[in-house]
């Protein structure tokens, strides 16, 4: 703004004030006639607007000094934010609702390196208390939101009630939901129904749109009322509104509360569709698809889904599905993955977890380990617990997945905080090896105990097993007994022929209890446990501990076992053999069960095999020699009946044959050693790989 006393200000000159605009503008003897059209024409610049606007101003008008505001605000050579600021200020202290807005506006500004937050409610608020609408709407989005100011939800209701009582259709369209929902107000459906209305009566489309679905359901502040509602909806139909046109024509198509009407339904859907709504759009491919009003068009469906799902991730993920199983559009797997691709691109996370599945299994997609990693990521990021486990899986050593314990350690962790079984296991696990993560024994049978108490079988086995042993925690014997149950009865054989074990013997806090011990046991070896055929086979063999005898049990058990390589049954086989116990008596048939069981160091084997040699049973050429090698190994093995056999026989032999017969013993025990102790090697290996298998 150009001002001649800003450009040229007054100056003193011998006592006398001399100013441009004087020397202009007052009447002056000396000054020439020749420049008097000049002179008018400047004084009418400087005696102008802006001089008597500023001096009105600086009188106190305070429209004057919004207008001067105004001038300094706007755009140009003069522009001056602080000097609009002073002069905003000035009015809106003498009460000027305008300047009240300016001035709160220029303090809101966050551009602005003098703004002030909480100076610009204070003056928006002035504003509002005279009834400015603009101010009352900023104010219910500063409070609504917290731009600035702390969130305050029941000032932004109480702004929203005042301008609705104003009269402001989008106000009370607001002011409706906030009642619906409970936001800074108590929930109130009576009222939210009735601004609604006065929101709708005014011609508010959505507010129309909103009530027409009010009406339709009931406990919403109205009656379920479908007349009522397919007015409203056709209210805002008529002035546009996209989802009320879908909707009425929904109803049109299903006749629901109202006649049935195809060719209304397609009217509106048609409406919608051209505006790129894409539920209309979709609607219509069914129509098409049916032949419901219109002539079936199979292509034309096809087109109008495909439209919905140009757009429209959640279509994307529709159209997918049903190119996945032919409905609606013909079955296309290709085209299936297709837009489950685009919906994956657009974000959807069950969209990109399908993906991720296709490039893992390499069904649908070709097998691409890496590419599956990026989309497992990607839903795992949208809280995909699936996604972050599979994700994890892959990360801990994949073909095409470079190795990263770390991520692999992140990724279950966060499964598992979401209440994942699977992962609150595998996270444990991870910090018991210490594998991505620092090695933490007692946080990872923490992570047992939540997958455990959800069911989780590995977890509760781990526990049961941990509690058991005293490992990493203090011993617990009861606690693993209720665990190793649980697994029992869920059909877990090992957990079965533990519990047999300490029912059998008492254990700590656990009372001695045969009979559940022989009873656990038995399941166990009813479901093949090499173990626990074992045991209930010698328990009912022997008897005794109040057991009876049972020669059929004792047979059938050990007989399994036998089959499955273990010594002892091999040896209590040929006892029944031997002896006719559950089986018929065949001596010749106990021989092969003694032989494998000698060979693995079983004492008495070597007392019956002995018998056998003397018996006449093998094809030994020196019956006395065999049988003496083989009491010897027995007596060797401390087993009584070998020993005692040994000596009677030595009693009836010369020491001549006594020395040579040690010496043909020694020759024998020295292979029977190298048998020994390349058994006790493969029980060994055996045992450390079964504790490599547990680890791991």
């Amino acid at each position: 703004m150009f001002s001649f006393r800003k450009r040229f200000p007054c100056r003193q000159k011998n006592g006398r004030k001399h100013c441009w605009h004087t020397r202009l503008c007052g009447s002056h003897r000396l000054f020439p006639v020749v420049f008097l059209a000049i002179a008018v024409g400047l004084s009418t610049v400087a005696c102008g607007p802006s001089d008597e606007l500023l001096s009105r101003a600086e009188g106190g008008d305070a429209e004057a000094q919004l207008d001067l505001g105004d001038r300094f605000a706007a755009e140009g050579d003069g522009q001056d934010p602080s000097a609009a600021r002073i002069w905003y200020e000035k009015a809106s202290k003498q009460g000027l609702e305008a300047a009240q807005l300016r001035l709160a506006e220029s303090l809101a500004d966050p551009d602005s390196a003098d703004a002030d937050m909480a100076a610009a409610v204070l003056w928006y608020g002035a504003a509002a208390e005279q009834g400015n609408r603009d101010a009352m709407r900023t104010l219910v989005a500063i409070h609504h939101e917290g731009k600035g100011v702390r969130k305050d939800s029941k000032a932004a209701a109480q702004w929203l009630i005042k301008l609705s009582e104003g009269g402001d259709p989008q106000a009370q369209f607001d002011l409706a939901f906030r009642y619906l929902s409970g936001n800074g107000t108590p929930v109130n459906p009576g009222r939210g129904a009735k601004w609604l209305t006065e929101s709708a009566e005014q011609g508010h489309g959505p507010a129309q749109l909103h009530l027409g679905r009010l009406y339709l359901t009931n406990g919403n502040g109205v009656f379920r009322n479908v007349e009522t509602a397919v007015r409203w909806l056709t209210a805002a139909a008529e002035q546009g509104e996209a989802e009320a046109q879908n909707h009425l024509a929904a109803l049109y198509r299903t006749g629901d509360g109202i006649p049935q009407d195809y060719q209304a339904a397609l009217k509106w859907f048609r409406a919608a569709a051209a505006q790129e709504h894409s539920e209309a759009q979709a609607n219509l491919a069914v129509m098409y698809a049916e032949g419901t009003g219109v002539e079936q068009d199979p292509v034309e469906a096809e087109r109008w889904f495909q439209q919905a799902a140009s757009h429209d991730s959640k279509m994307q993920m529709a159209l997918a599905e049903r190119y996945a199983v032919g409905k609606i559009v013909p079955k296309n797997l290709q085209q299936s993955m297709h837009w489950y691709l685009q919906a994956a691109e657009g974000g959807v996370a069950e969209a990109q977890l399908i993906v991720a599945r296709a490039y893992d299994r390499g069904k649908g997609l070709e097998h691409n380990p890496s590419e599956a990693v990026r989309w497992y990521l990607e839903a795992g990021k949208q809280g995909s617990v699936e996604a972050r486990r599979r994700g994890a899986e892959l990360f801990q050593g994949s073909e095409g997945v470079e190795l990263d314990l770390e991520m692999a350690a992140s990724l279950y962790l966060l499964a598992a905080e979401s209440g994942d079984p699977e992962a609150q296991w595998a996270y444990g696990r991870t910090l018991e090896k210490g594998k991505g993560v620092d090695q933490n024994s007692s946080a990872a049978v923490d992570w047992y105990r939540k997958a455990s108490s959800t069911g989780h079988r590995a977890a509760r086995w781990r526990l049961a097993t941990i509690l058991d042993q005293g490992r990493f925690v203090r011993r617990d014997v009861k606690q693993a007994t209720v665990l190793y149950e649980l697994e029992g009865e869920a059909g877990n054989v090992e957990a079965m022929a533990r519990l047999g074990e300490i029912f059998w013997k008492g254990s700590g806090t656990i009372p001695r209890d045969r009979k559940r011990g022989l009873a656990w046991h038995t399941r166990a070896a009813e479901e093949g446990l090499t173990e626990s055929e074992v045991f209930v086979g010698v328990r009912y063999f022997e008897g005794g501990y109040g057991i009876p005898k049972d020669p059929d049990k004792a047979f059938r058990f050990l007989a399994a076992a036998a089959k499955a390589g273990d010594e002892t049954a091999d040896f209590y086989v040929g006892r029944c053999h031997w002896d006719g116990y559950g089986t018929q008596r065949r001596r010749a048939k106990s021989l092969p069960h003694f032989r494998r069981s000698a060979d693995r160091g079983s004492a008495a084997s070597f007392f019956y095999l002995g018998m056998a040699s003397v018996f006449g049973m093998t094809d030994a050429k020196d019956a006395v020699e065999e049988s003496y090698i083989l009491f010897a190994m027995g007596a060797l093995l401390k087993d009584p009946d070998a020993a005692r056999e040994l000596v009677g026989l030595r009693d009836r032999l010369n020491k001549e044959s006594v020395d040579r017969l040690n010496n043909r013993a020694m020759e024998a025990l020295e292979k029977y050693n190298k048998l020994w102790v390349a058994y006790r090697r493969t029980k060994t290996a055996e045992a450390q790989d079964a504790t490599a298998r547990e680890m791991n």
